[in-house]
């Protein structure tokens, strides 16, 4: 059983094409009927399985869980400030929730590579107010033109050194997400449970160590934000991989 990260893990940071073997990869779990997920921290398109499928990949929805899949289960469409790309404040929209900088009943953080320090005054402005806060999820690092940039995670850590607060997390590596995520596998293997499950991903921090600590079984890839296993606690990590075709060669020819 797999859960399967996208950024970095089955598409390049680069130009965002399929990474060698990861057609291949979800061709052959089809086909023999291995029970996955792909579990993505995707924030821009509410339509990126579409992407997805345009690439080449033959996912259907049912093995397919991003944060706008459960946003609503956190938080009804309400008046809410978003800090994010267009994209993202776009997309919560057409879920229904309405911009209000004034009055929100919530304030929601994605990645942006664009932020400035008046979007983080009014975050910290919202959180000392008790405005209830989401985090998107909790990446530790993206990676875009090369370079990278401080993820969700981050931001929400800066957040707290300024001003002590709660918030909640929608995507990985919440507890709540995974669990949403091995609720659906369950759907294709009713014994499915996380100590059954290996996770593939690119970024150490931001999905592998939760996963990790609820004892599922771990894959680093070497093919997105992270180039080398230097300065990480490699006692949590179960496999590391150049890249998915790598891993696709050892388990499958």
């Amino acid at each position: 059983m797999l859960f399967l990260d996208v950024q970095g893990t089955l598409i390049s940071d680069y130009d965002k094409s399929p990474i060698n073997g990861a057609l291949e990869l979800i061709k052959t779990l089809n086909k023999e009927k291995i029970p996955y997920m792909i579990i993505t921290n995707n924030t821009k398109k509410l339509d990126f399985l579409d992407y997805l499928q345009n690439l080449g990949f033959e996912i259907d929805k049912k093995v397919y869980i991003d944060p706008f899949c459960v946003l609503k289960d956190y938080l009804k469409p309400c008046k809410i400030a978003a800090f994010g790309a267009k994209e993202f404040l776009d997309c919560v929209q057409m879920l229904g929730y309405e911009l209000d900088y004034e009055n929100p009943k919530a304030f929601l953080i994605a990645s942006y590579d664009d932020f400035k320090f008046q979007d983080f005054a009014k975050m910290i402005a919202y959180a000392k107010e008790g405005v209830q806060a989401i985090a998107m999820h909790e990446g530790s690092i993206y990676k875009k033109n090369s370079m990278l940039y401080p993820g969700v995670g981050s931001i929400m850590a800066m957040l707290k050194n300024a001003c002590e607060f709660e918030y909640s997390v929608i995507g990985k590596p919440s507890k709540a997400f995974y669990e949403s995520a091995l609720n659906l596998l369950k759907k294709q293997d009713e014994n499915a449970s996380f100590e059954k499950i290996l996770i593939i991903s690119d970024d150490f921090k931001g999905d592998l160590l939760g996963a990790y600590e609820l004892g599922m079984q771990t894959a680093l890839v070497l093919s997105g934000k992270i180039s080398s296993t230097k300065n990480l606690d490699t006692t949590k990590l179960n496999f590391v991989y150049d890249s998915i075709k790598d891993y696709y060669i050892m388990r499958f020819l």
